[in-house]
């Protein structure tokens, strides 16, 4: 289950490469543990031999298991912000806000098999799903503080957090949603419907 932001095209040397796939391994093992056996009872030294490696190397590529679950959203969230720093400076609030959202929905959806993954694991207890919430939620200063930076006029600093928080919100409800329906439309489809404010 591949769900790593594909690099810009070109610009990924062997070394990257390898480096990618190397943390894709330990990724998909580690997850397919966590769903076995439960993520507390599973050891970073368990997955360090599910890809035959020693602990010490798979600290090379991750500080710990909480990285393995929530990198990946954070990795998406990280995208939302530099697409925010790029938003034209005359670009209305509310379509730069639509268009990073939209956008991240979009990545979201190409790594579905990997979030659905991370949401069942965090289920398991209170703990992660705080984990997993606070993965996607820990940028939201960062984003109003690229579109202040970026938008002119600049923006109201307490409308912009209720704004971004909102969008947020609704990001966070229409994953749940879409990662409980098989049958669901496209993600971006059903975030835009709700995209009203």
């Amino acid at each position: 289950m591949n769900d790593t932001i594909a690099p810009k095209a070109g610009r990924e040397g062997l070394r990257e490469r390898k480096k990618r796939l190397a943390e894709q391994a330990i990724t998909d093992a580690a997850l397919r543990l966590f769903a076995e056996k439960g993520y507390y009872e599973t050891s970073i030294q368990e997955i360090a031999d599910a890809v035959m490696m020693s602990s010490r190397t798979f600290f090379r590529y991750f500080d710990s298991k909480e990285d393995i679950l929530s990198g990946a959203i954070r990795a998406v969230q990280r995208e939302g912000l530099r697409l925010a720093a790029e938003c034209e400076s005359n670009e209305p609030l509310k379509i730069a806000l639509r268009r990073v959202f939209l956008h991240l929905a979009e990545l979201y959806q190409q790594q579905r098999d990997g979030l659905l993954a991370r949401y069942r694991i965090a289920k398991q207890s209170s703990a992660l799903a705080s984990l997993f919430l606070y993965a996607m939620l820990e940028t939201e200063p960062e984003l109003c503080a690229a579109l202040a930076a970026r938008l002119e006029p600049e923006p109201d600093r307490s409308e912009l957090r209720f704004l971004v928080a909102l969008h947020m919100t609704a990001l966070r409800v229409t994953i749940e949603e879409w990662l409980e329906n098989e049958e669901s439309p496209p993600l971006s489809s059903l975030l835009e419907q709700r995209l009203i404010f």
